[in-house]
């Protein structure tokens, strides 16, 4: 019989049993949505701990030794010296050393735009870290220049944070009463009045202080989310003004691949320095709290598939067993074992199919509604992202697939029976 055939016989058989076939795609869709569901959160969810610590795969954070054991191991202090023998290391492919300044830099003015909410009086203390253009170099923003611009030479460019403006929407606008930032919105080119060398901790300021300005040339990922990153040259340079001394306070190492980072990490420790890996390790923490739990749930939901096609297997069987004398009068008309065995497959496939498109919709549809709930219940605290839901193209696919599958599995020992009655003795 031709493949149009069977499948008009399949479906012809399932509209005979309405009832069962809806009981069977109602299971195949509990299944699918319970799946589908579970992991759209479980991605969303990994998605936005993602934004909130955005840790590279091939950076390895180098910084000095508690205990330095220079002269034996090589380690010690962060100089250039120790830069070229880190970015002589096999597997790396760029080092970027950063310094933190240790001039205080301090704003007293509000930024243009906020001087009406600004508090009368008070002096902001910017932390400030010294950064090596290229390592942020795709995150400076057009039009702009992240380089020093030398004394007296014009504003010092700064990159922020991302994550900042996150924080300073949900967190400090609404504490402080200022304005939120309108989305779209570009801050590149905004320029703020510093002083160099002022402190507002006592005994800290410089002897020397004097007026600059700042401007904005970019927002990266890469810059600490508590601090103003200038270039580090500029760091240099004000080091030097004030007569400050020491390495540089940490040394960012690029591996070729994510797969050399242990070998770059073991290297650097052989050398006598130390690796930084509490950002990676909370980054990894919440990871693998996300992975688990989706796991779970996952593992949960393939239960509830597999569970669907026992229920169809059996309504299958049942199913085969009342319309024998029907499957025999088919045989007689020249329908082979094999044919019938294919028509038991299709009626299981069509009703997994039936319960993937309703389950993937139904998931679909409960995310909707999740978000919705969360948006009215959940406090806008920074980092909550528009949704807690992803749905990649490989999801819909496997919200169809899986159910197919199972409900196939469960049609086998049914087809296989269908295949094996006689028409002979049925029908005598």
């Amino acid at each position: 019989m031709s493949a149009r055939g069977l499948a008009w016989i399949a479906r012809a058989r399932l509209r005979a049993d309405a009832r069962g076939t809806l009981l069977d795609a109602a299971a195949a869709c509990a299944g699918a949505a319970a799946l589908v569901f579970f992991l759209a959160l479980g991605l969303g969810v990994g998605a936005a701990a993602r934004r909130m610590f955005p840790a590279e795969a091939r950076l390895v954070e180098v910084i000095p030794s508690a205990v330095s054991l220079g002269g034996l191991l090589g380690g010690g202090q962060l100089d250039d010296a120790a830069v070229a023998r880190l970015s002589a290391l096999p597997r790396v492919e760029a080092a970027w050393p950063r310094l933190v300044l240790k001039v205080p830099v301090a704003a007293p003015e509000a930024p243009p735009g906020m001087a009406a909410s600004w508090p009368p009086g008070m002096t902001l203390q910017i932390p400030v870290v010294g950064l090596s253009p290229g390592m942020v170099k795709g995150d400076v923003g057009p039009g702009q220049r992240f380089a020093d611009p030398g004394p007296g030479g014009g504003p010092i460019p700064v990159l922020l944070s991302r994550r900042l403006l996150e924080v300073y929407d949900k967190t400090i606008a609404p504490a402080w009463n200022l304005p939120r930032l309108p989305p779209g919105v570009s801050l590149l080119g905004l320029e703020m009045p510093v002083r160099i060398g002022l402190s507002i901790v006592p005994g800290k300021q410089e002897g020397r202080v004097y007026e600059a300005r700042v401007r904005l040339a970019g927002l990266s990922d890469r810059v600490p989310m508590y601090m103003m990153a200038v270039p580090l040259d500029t760091a240099r340079r004000l080091h030097a003004e004030y007569g400050k001394e020491g390495g540089y306070t940490q040394v960012t190492l690029a591996a070729r691949r994510p797969d050399d980072v242990p070998a770059v990490a073991a290297a650097v420790r052989r050398m006598g320095f130390n690796v930084d890996e509490n950002e990676r390790a909370a980054a990894e923490r919440v990871g693998a709290v996300v992975a688990v739990t989706t796991g779970a749930l996952v593992f949960l939901a393939v239960v509830m598939c597999f569970l669907a096609a026992l229920a169809i297997a059996r309504s299958l069987s049942a199913s085969v067993r009342g319309r024998a004398r029907e499957i025999a009068v088919l045989q007689a008309l020249g329908a082979t074992p094999s044919d019938v065995h294919r028509v038991v497959l299709l009626e299981g496939g069509m009703v997994g199919l039936s319960g993937g498109v309703a389950g993937t919709l139904l998931a679909l549809g409960l995310s909707l509604l999740a978000d919705r709930a969360a948006l009215r219940l959940l406090p806008d605290f920074p980092f909550r992202p528009d949704t807690f839901f992803a749905f990649p193209p490989w999801l819909w696919a496997l919200g169809l697939l899986v159910p197919v599958a199972g409900a196939v599995l469960g049609a086998l020992a049914p087809a296989a029976a269908a295949a094996r009655i006689e028409p002979a003795r049925t029908l005598s």
